[in-house]
């Protein structure tokens, strides 16, 4: 009899197990929805308003194409001939820019949406709400637009400030290019892209040569009203007494 309970706690056992080994190994929960979409894409799949997002996802649009994606009170907006993918983060979500222009609107708090282009990173401020834009001009240029709150940017050892109201062109150190994608938050995230130093061919900015030792990476630049910053409108998509 004894043999005989230790026979049914052990299979019960091994059930157990196997069902939390299924359960680990079900798909992400949704990470987000789409708001808007035009032209757009999820991997290879045309995608339409209200699609699941989910960690992980390649997003992109074509050269007339747009797509808003809300992650709770966060959304981010990529624009025309854009592409990026999208991972879960413990404070909302990490976007890493491949090509185009995204446009974030961050609610300040607790919730917030990190962006990675090249080896620029972009970091909204927490203790107000943020917009945005963030704009890959080759592998080794990158401007980014504050046009509400401010943000923080780093590249290599440097990092700056973006006002409310200022842009900057930020000049990378290294192009990336990918053997696998990761979550720039993933502890193994460099070791499945390579650094290459970004050569005097994509440095140079208007007749201004490579960044030398010792000079900033950062040059302020001119940037027009908000109007035309986005397609669908984030800022007024996220404060609709109808939002979804």
């Amino acid at each position: 009899m004894r043999n005989c309970r230790v026979a049914i706690m052990l299979a019960l056992f091994v059930s157990l197990l196997s069902g939390a080994i299924v359960f680990a190994q079900t798909p992400n929960a949704p990470l987000g929805l789409v708001g808007n979409a035009r032209s757009a894409h999820i991997g290879n799949s045309p995608v339409s308003d209200g699609a699941t997002v989910y960690s992980g996802d390649f997003l992109s649009t074509d050269n007339d194409g747009a797509m808003l994606v809300r992650i709770g009170s966060i959304s981010v907006e990529l624009l025309s001939d854009s592409s990026a993918h999208i991972y879960r983060a413990p404070y909302g979500a990490v976007l890493e820019l491949n090509k185009g222009s995204v446009v974030y609107s961050t609610p300040g708090g607790s919730e917030n949406v990190v962006i990675v282009a090249s080896d620029v990173r972009v970091v909204p401020a927490e203790h107000r709400a943020d917009f945005g834009r963030v704009t890959i001009d080759d592998p080794c240029n990158v401007t980014v637009e504050s046009q509400r709150g401010e943000a923080s940017v780093r590249v290599a050892y440097e990092t700056k400030i973006i006002e409310e109201g200022k842009a900057y062109r930020v000049r990378a150190e290294n192009s990336i290019s990918y053997r696998k994608y990761l979550s720039p938050e993933d502890t193994d995230y460099h070791h499945y892209h390579e650094h290459a130093p970004c050569a005097a061919a994509y440095q140079t900015m208007k007749g201004r040569p490579p960044v030398a030792p010792g000079q900033s990476r950062f040059l302020y630049v001119a940037i027009g009203a908000t109007a035309g910053l986005t397609t669908f409108g984030v800022i007024k998509a996220l404060e609709s007494p109808s939002r979804p």
